[in-house]
């Protein structure tokens, strides 16, 4: 069963001490196969008699990054309630275990270790401090990752399954657009960042941009995840001078930080990272027609990075059918790159198990090896496509910007459509 979950309230609580003047489809797991039955050999969560693969999900469905985890795990459901409705995948069915880690790396091990003999694979491991915590297990287990975060530090680990850029790709691809694309070759930026893994990825690209780049560097300033007062960040970007504020961060942070910089009368040009960035920071309900949220006016002209195309671009051949998907199962849902980007992560899952199936090995070792052997996916130009082999590195380099703007589409206005920069491609992304 599907239900609507309100995640507006989250921000809006937050928003009000600043400015103050699910359901999910579960599926159980019984079959832990692992002999070869008539020449097809099976793992953990794979049912060769019911033609059942069992994956697991571990998200944030609750607490500080609900707001990134509910429409991804949604997106990724509707991918394969679809495909099990249409015959499945070449006539085998995935059925999930979903897990709200709470966007707490401890409780992503527990729930790992509580689920993994029962899984064919973690279908999605939602965040970078979360993955990070159980990528050497899955390793050691040559269990394959739906890694849903796009640290620099996952791309050469054969576990992981990554769609889309690196973050600190897309920082670095954001600072050239600004430098070159727009000329803006001595700008005042500052960063502020979350002090994890997912935000040191973005100070990497930060720093990759300033060597190559050469723009003003006024400084950085770093929160905990478990933060909730940001007056501190704000001030030191505004006394630092920056006239742009990379933010590497997740939307409830995003928002108090946008907050206190516009309640102390500082407002810069703020360039978000894709998982900064949510809907909800402009209304109550993510649609235009939604209550103003207190920080939709400083929201308005900011950069959102990002990989996905914008939400019903029907020049874009994949677009078509995932509306169809997305009114079909989930017809509530609002436009958001988060539920896109989960519908891609399944697809993607998908072509991985196909030619697992094609090779008759739904083993761990056949499906990595599936997932390594894999080649060029394509999203129907949804998000880039990507690529996998042994040699592993980033699927792609590819960042897209998008313009906060209040009459647009999910808000966001397409500004430059898929680049890299010379500094992307010259990174390297070992862990």
């Amino acid at each position: 069963m599907h239900t609507t979950r309100t995640r507006a309230a989250l921000l809006l609580g937050a928003l009000g001490l600043v400015l103050a003047g699910c359901s999910t489809n579960s599926s159980s797991t019984t079959t832990t196969t692992a002999p070869k039955t008539a020449s097809f050999t099976t793992g953990p969560g794979v049912d060769l008699a019911t033609k059942t693969i069992t994956v697991g999900m571990l998200s944030a469905l609750s607490g500080p990054a609900e707001l990134i985890g509910v429409p991804l795990t949604d997106g990724m459901e509707a991918y394969w309630d679809y495909s099990n409705a249409h015959g499945g995948i070449d006539g085998w069915k995935v059925a999930f275990d979903i897990k709200d880690d709470q966007y707490n790396p401890q409780i992503h091990v527990q729930m790992y270790n509580s689920m993994v003999a029962s899984v064919a694979m973690i279908a999605q491991s939602f965040g970078s401090p979360t993955t990070s915590a159980i990528e050497a297990a899955a390793q050691s287990a040559g269990v394959v990752l739906g890694t849903a975060a796009q640290s620099s530090a996952f791309v050469d680990q054969s576990v992981n399954a990554v769609i889309g850029t690196p973050y600190a790709a897309d920082v670095a691809n954001a600072l050239y657009y600004l430098t070159h694309t727009l000329g803006k070759a001595h700008a005042k930026v500052g960063i502020v960042y979350q002090n994890d893994a997912y935000g040191a990825d973005g100070v990497k690209g930060f720093d990759a941009a300033l060597a190559t780049d050469h723009f003003d560097n006024v400084g950085s300033a770093s929160y905990a995840e478990t933060d909730t007062v940001f007056t501190s960040q704000a001030l030191a970007m505004k006394n630092d001078g920056a006239q742009y504020v990379v933010l590497t961060a997740i939307p409830t942070a995003a928002a108090e930080i946008i907050g206190d910089a516009a309640v102390d009368g500082y407002f810069p040009h703020w360039i978000l990272q894709g998982p900064a960035w949510s809907e909800y920071l402009m209304t109550s309900t993510g649609i235009a027609s939604g209550k103003p949220t207190a920080v939709e006016k400083a929201m308005v002209g900011a950069w959102v990075l990002g990989f996905e195309a914008a939400w019903g671009n029907m020049s874009v051949p994949g677009m078509a059918q995932f509306l169809a998907v997305q009114k079909t199962y989930y017809p509530k849902q609002v436009p958001d790159g988060y539920f896109m980007y989960g519908y891609c992560l399944a697809e993607m899952e998908s072509a991985v198990f196909r030619k697992a199936i094609a090779a008759k090995d739904l083993s761990r070792a056949g499906i990595l090896s599936a997932k390594e052997n894999l080649g060029t996916v394509s999203f129907g130009g949804l998000i880039p496509s990507a690529t996998y082999t042994p040699a592993n590195g980033p699927a792609t380099l590819m960042t897209d910007i998008a313009q906060v703007n209040l009459t647009a589409t999910g808000f966001l206005k397409l500004i430059e459509p898929y680049f890299e920069s010379n500094t992307a491609k010259t990174m390297t992304f070992a862990s």
